[in-house]
């Protein structure tokens, strides 16, 4: 396994990166990791946190939600029975490219803590004046508690939530939000690269689908009428399929066409959770 390095000089400056040499964090705990971090996340509640446990990183509860959503990181359930957290985590040792891939894609501010508990740990603290704080401010401590309850009940995560996402527009928003970016992104790349004539008529049919989806998930969260915004997304994303689904049978256009499906279908599935959960709430 590759070892660990902590940023240069060099990386730091580049990335806007402090650092604070042998911070004591907490001993003697169920889990002193998960303290740790809350102890970070006090001091810097908007960042990705993420601290060193042997050879491994770990990201707790926010965070570990964040990744889930994001990355499609694995969450898994952690602590003791009076004190469970949600967890994910990978190798320290190539940190720097899958973080910074997530800073690049996503402009999260984070903060590392790297070292052991003996001899205490070294903390890095991103400092992007730009930064996207709003992607773990949506992430609220309901929204853990809700997962937490749901992996300790069933043994496996309802990625869905959607009676809670119902009742917090910010964590609705936050995934809804996350899985159409994804989509609209990949759709733009692929027709950017179409031949003219089919962008120009096929292409401008998916851009104008998916404009659609992207204006009504941006207004969700304020909307009053959630379910009719829910209705009309839906329907636009049963669109969006039918055109994916012309894609094969079209000469000249190469793209993942099934991957994109597969997104597509993945954000339906999402939307028709919260319309059937917006029905029997009703």
């Amino acid at each position: 396994m590759q070892e660990f390095q902590h940023p240069n000089q060099e990386e730091q400056q580049q990335f806007r990166i402090t650092s604070v040499q042998g911070i004591e964090l907490g001993l003697g705990q169920a889990d002193p990791v998960a303290v740790i971090s809350a102890k970070l996340e006090q001091q810097y509640p908007n960042h990705l946190i993420l601290v060193q446990a042997g050879k491994f990183l770990h990201g707790y509860d926010r965070t570990a939600h964040a990744l889930n959503v994001l990355k499609k990181y694995k969450i898994k359930l952690v602590g003791t029975a009076e004190a469970p957290h949600i967890r994910v985590g990978f190798p320290a040792g190539n940190f720097k490219k899958r973080l910074w891939s997530i800073v690049d894609e996503f402009s999260i501010p984070y903060v590392v803590a790297l070292g052991n508990q003996t001899q205490g740990h070294t903390v890095y603290v991103s400092d992007n004046a730009a930064g996207n704080t709003s992607v773990l401010a949506a992430v609220t401590p309901d929204i853990v508690s809700q997962i937490i309850h749901d992996l300790r009940q069933h043994a496996t995560l309802n990625t869905a939530a959607a009676a809670q996402m119902l009742a917090s527009p910010d964590s609705s928003g936050f995934k809804l939000k996350s899985q159409a970016q994804d989509l609209d992104i990949q759709l733009l790349q692929d027709i950017i690269k179409m031949p003219r004539d089919i962008r120009v008529t096929y292409g401008e049919n998916l851009r104008a689908c998916m404009a659609r989806v992207m204006l009504n998930i941006f207004s969700y969260g304020t909307n009053l009428d959630k379910r009719a915004v829910l209705q009309r997304i839906s329907a636009d994303i049963d669109l969006l399929k039918h055109y994916l689904a012309q894609a094969p049978k079209l000469s000249k256009l190469k793209f993942a066409f099934e991957h994109r499906v597969s997104l597509a279908v993945e954000l339906g599935r999402l939307v028709g959770g919260l319309i059937r959960s917006a029905g029997a709430a009703a």
